[in-house]
């Protein structure tokens, strides 16, 4: 939902949001581009202001560029700084809370304090969920442009160098370029892309990822552990055309080891390679009890992109990596933040806050 449709929205619902007795809101003209709006507030002989940001993305960068704006508000008496968004989730309203910003969703959220007056309400579910934008910055094609500028995040990247290097477009490169402006996800230098908030972007990658989305494949694979399927992959014999890489624990336990694991999760790229590995390997399908699962990419572009071998066995990046872990359920999630601490923290720290 576009920000000035979220405060059209606002204006319509705001009496269903506070159904508060002796409120009254008036939404003043806007005379300036300071921000998206401001209300009057009476309130049983309290008067103030609501000074109003919408945020019209899950952008966390574009969210905090939004706070940062609002709290420059909060130094003027009267003036209460309100984030407003079509629904904001638990995460991100704990961010406003930290960062001393009150908000309202259009789902029901809301959280509003002055002097006497104090409203919270909240667990409201998203009224309006996204659906999966064709041109989202972490689809499939698009992905291979945060790919690259995460691979160095100190580099300055020319919109054609950069279509080189990842064999895209450079027209489309130049149009996802816009769209990742708008969302706060790089900045330019003298025409050129640099990322910022690159730990921000992972945090919003992986939350609109799911492994699910790759089609599965369990096997029961004849092996006393887990260990040992990894170790039967390693003396496979692989023909140069069949294109896989470990994920998941697996494919962590090679990267940065820290979980015990029993399924074992190899990217193939196609039914081709499917077939290869269930007759090399003796393979039987097995819902339950499986120890090897052979996933067909959801990222048919980019699942192996900056892949690498390691101990003799394909294993694909460090970001792919860390979104198939976040999202595992069997301690995925403490895999990933160690994958984060011991590998990623430090590559994606950037020199100086590019705000």
């Amino acid at each position: 939902m576009h920000e000035s449709k979220i405060i059209s929205e606002l204006k319509k619902s705001l009496q269903d949001l506070l159904p508060i007795e002796d409120l009254r809101i008036g939404f003043k003209s806007k005379r300036s581009r300071e921000f998206d709006a401001i209300a009057q507030v009476d309130f049983r002989g309290l008067n103030f202001e609501l000074v109003i940001e919408a945020v019209s993305s899950a952008s966390l960068p574009l969210l905090k560029s939004k706070i940062s704006r609002l709290k420059a508000a909060a130094v003027e008496d009267g003036r209460l700084p309100v984030l407003v968004a079509s629904y904001l989730s638990p995460e991100r309203r704990a961010l406003c809370r930290e960062s001393g910003v009150y908000y309202i969703d259009l789902s029901g959220n809301v959280h509003l304090a002055y002097d006497s007056f104090y409203v919270e309400k909240g667990g409201f579910p998203n009224k309006f969920p996204e659906k999966r934008q064709r041109r989202s910055p972490f689809s499939d094609k698009a992905s291979l442009i945060l790919r690259e500028l995460l691979k160095d995040v100190q580099h300055i990247w020319g919109i054609r160098e950069l279509a080189q290097k990842i064999s895209l477009d450079p027209g489309y490169v130049s149009r996802m370029a816009r769209s990742l402006e708008e969302l706060k996800y790089v900045i330019r230098i003298d025409g050129k892309l640099k990322i910022r908030s690159p730990a921000d972007i992972l945090d919003d990658w992986v939350r609109a990822y799911d492994l699910k989305d790759n089609r599965m494949h369990r096997f029961f694979c004849v092996a006393a552990s887990a260990e040992e399927v990894v170790d039967r992959l390693r003396k496979l014999e692989m023909p140069g055309d069949i294109k896989c890489a470990l994920s998941v624990q697996a494919g962590a336990s090679l990267v940065a080891p820290y979980a015990v694991y029993n399924e074992v999760h190899l990217y193939v790229e196609d039914e081709r390679g499917i077939e290869f590995f269930r007759k090399k390997m003796d393979l039987k399908d097995s819902d339950k009890g499986a120890n090897l699962i052979l996933m067909q990419p959801y990222y048919r572009i980019s699942a192996f992109y900056n892949s690498r071998v390691i101990d003799s066995l394909p294993v694909v990046s460090d970001i792919q990596l860390y979104l198939d872990l976040y999202g595992y359920p069997v301690r995925g999630r403490e895999q990933a933040e160690h994958l984060f601490q011991k590998r990623l923290k430090n590559a994606l720290k950037p020199e100086q806050d590019d705000e």
